[in-house]
């Protein structure tokens, strides 16, 4: 099982997206993954920005029909373990954003293996194991 990050999902609906951003969201079909709310309300409201409500809208529509996607909300558990996530890597380097740490948070206690995103703030997460794409 993978969590597939916000970061992957806005990539694949830009005008050009890379080979690596399409490689991951190949595995959406074929894989179990797993996003949180987070990652919807991240795609929605950059979408939105940039395209207007009824492009983000599809947008949204789109990753919900993927039949291997498992939407999570965010719980308790999730909440307390994305505390301790973001009190530990947020620095004066690294600034890691709540939103961040709710996904690492989501992606560990759903048992995924692996986190993909292109946000640096993601490298060398010892909780799990992540692989920053360009």
């Amino acid at each position: 099982m993978i969590f597939i990050d916000s970061w992957v999902w806005i990539e694949f609906f830009q005008e050009e997206t890379s080979k690596p951003v399409k490689a991951v969201l190949q595995r959406a079909v074929t894989d179990s993954v797993v996003i949180s709310t987070i990652v919807l309300m991240e795609v929605k409201y950059s979408i939105l920005k940039k395209y207007g409500k009824e492009m983000a809208d599809s947008v949204i529509n789109t990753i919900e029909i993927f039949p291997n996607i498992k939407v999570l909300p965010v719980t308790s558990d999730v909440a307390r373990t994305a505390a301790d996530i973001r009190k530990k890597y947020y620095n004066k380097k690294r600034q890691l954003s709540y939103a961040d740490a709710i996904n690492i948070a989501t992606a560990m206690l759903s048992g995924c293996n692996k986190l993909y995103s292109g946000d640096r703030d993601f490298e060398k997460i010892d909780e799990l194991k992540t692989e920053i794409i360009m």
